[in-house]
């Protein structure tokens, strides 16, 4: 689902201005891209590829892969315009939404960007193919039957509904070894003490994270499961020549084929060159919201670090200017202790000698003392 931002981020970056289709900017792009395959992450490419009923094995393949030990004959795609819950509430556009005979519900979406809630996003998302398998069938019934009551014991069975992302972003993880094949994170409605148990088949999320692959794109040999080809091909398709030899079988073929800018239609390729300039005018403005944030961050981490630094520092400082001064003041003390301790012993020495008739220059002598602070005695 594609979404646009209509008001400026926290930076005071503003938003691009509505662009046509026919832009020289755009047009010229169709002169410039000489790749030979389309970015199949990009919205045109990736539903022109993946959402179309000409190359739905493409799409059953790649969800046979995702979810291992799903078999699926056919898929039926639906309207991917969906309503909201109450009248005025702006209609959503799944990137690809589809059914199966088996019941089976599949949502696909594509995202370029990162969003801190992406997948919070989808969990709001899955509520609509879920609501949708109670909600719509009884309005009918009840409209068919004239308000009759249709309730019945299975009104609230669900089938499978399966959410799936396919991000160009990693999402945060507390353990990394939950990712099959490092690539891929997974998640349903389990218990969540002792052996996990199922709570219900009727709802799942997956997420392909395609920056986790870490093969360069002239390495495609480097690639040993089928997953790793896939995440390969969404991160580097646009950049080959032509197939590798290791992308070998009926999948990789048919991809390849389907996804080669000349078999695209000239609206098409407008459409595509238009989603191209917008995918680098929003790389470009995350860039610079980055840089910007990161020099915003800079300069109050600095400005909060150097007070902190000087409370820290004070207190420090007191601490030791006590500590030394405590160890000075000590260290005075008692040399003024001593020296005043040692005078007046002698000055009472000098007294027992004067007692005893001793000379004045002998008291001198042996006390230290001065000739006024004997006399003084």
């Amino acid at each position: 689902m594609r979404t646009r931002r209509h008001t400026s981020d926290g930076y005071g970056i503003p938003d691009p201005p509505a662009r046509s289709l026919e832009e020289p900017r755009i047009r010229h792009i169709s002169r410039a891209a000489r790749n030979r395959y389309a970015n199949i992450m990009y919205d045109t490419a990736f539903k022109q590829v993946f959402g179309t009923a000409a190359n739905q094995q493409l799409l059953i393949d790649l969800l046979e892969c995702l979810i291992p030990g799903k078999q699926i004959a056919k898929v039926r795609f639906e309207d991917k315009e969906i309503p909201g819950f109450f009248v005025g509430d702006k209609k959503s556009v799944f990137d690809i939404f589809c059914t199966t005979d088996a019941g089976d519900t599949f949502v696909v979406e594509m995202q370029l960007h990162e969003q801190k809630y992406f997948a919070d996003r989808l969990l709001f998302y899955s509520t609509y193919p879920v609501r949708e398998q109670i909600v719509s069938p009884l309005l009918e019934e009840r409209i068919r039957r004239s308000q009759a009551d249709v309730r019945r014991k299975d009104t609230y069975q669900l089938q499978p509904v399966y959410m799936i992302g396919i991000l160009d972003f990693e999402l945060p993880h507390q353990r990394e070894d939950c990712l099959r094949e490092g690539l891929l994170s997974s998640y349903s409605i389990r218990s969540d003490r002792g052996e996990p148990e199922m709570m219900t088949d009727a709802l799942h999320f997956l997420f392909l994270e395609l920056p986790r692959l870490k093969i360069e794109k002239d390495h495609p040999e480097k690639c040993s499961t089928m997953l790793e080809r896939i995440a390969f091909a969404f991160r580097h398709l646009s950049f080959m020549k032509e197939r590798p030899a290791s992308f070998s079988g009926e999948f990789f073929e048919h991809l390849f084929h389907a996804a080669e800018l000349a078999n695209l239609t000239p609206a098409q390729r407008r459409q595509y060159d238009f989603d191209m300039t917008t995918a680098i005018d929003e790389k470009a403005r995350y860039s610079c919201a980055l840089e910007r944030g990161w020099e915003k961050g800079m300069e109050k981490g600095l400005k909060e670090g150097m007070e902190k630094g000087m409370e820290k520092g004070m207190e420090k400082g007191m601490e030791k200017g006590m500590e030394k001064g405590m160890e000075k003041g000590m260290e005075k003390g008692m040399a003024q202790g001593l020296e005043k301790g040692r005078t007046e012993a002698f000055l009472s020495i000098a007294v027992k000698m004067k007692e005893i008739g001793t000379p004045l220059e002998t008291i001198l002598l042996v006390t230290g003392l001065t000739e006024e602070q004997v006399r003084a005695l």
